[in-house]
């Protein structure tokens, strides 16, 4: 084997190691960010179910203000004075 041969065979083995420890760092890279992505997905599910909450709430009381317009304007309902309250013990 001449000198020259030597030198890159030497290149060649230096650049197979280097390659299978950049595709070991590459898949560590991979699974380490696929963990974060799921950690990140499972925080959108819970935003969107907290937001689904806040959407039904929102409807809730718009209905109860609705339903207190319509008893005020049809049945003429409102808030009893003080003297009108009567306490049942």
């Amino acid at each position: 084997m001449t000198r020259g041969q030597g030198f890159w065979l030497a290149f060649l083995v230096v650049a197979v190691i280097s390659s299978g420890i950049a595709v070991v760092y590459a898949k560590f890279l991979s699974r380490a960010l696929f963990v974060e992505l799921q950690q990140v997905v499972a925080q959108r599910d819970q935003a969107d179910m907290e937001w689904g909450r806040l959407q039904l709430e929102l409807a809730t009381r718009g209905a109860l203000g609705r339903v207190m317009s319509i008893a005020g304007e049809r049945l003429q309902m409102g808030v009893p004075e003080a003297g009108q309250i009567v306490v049942v013990k």
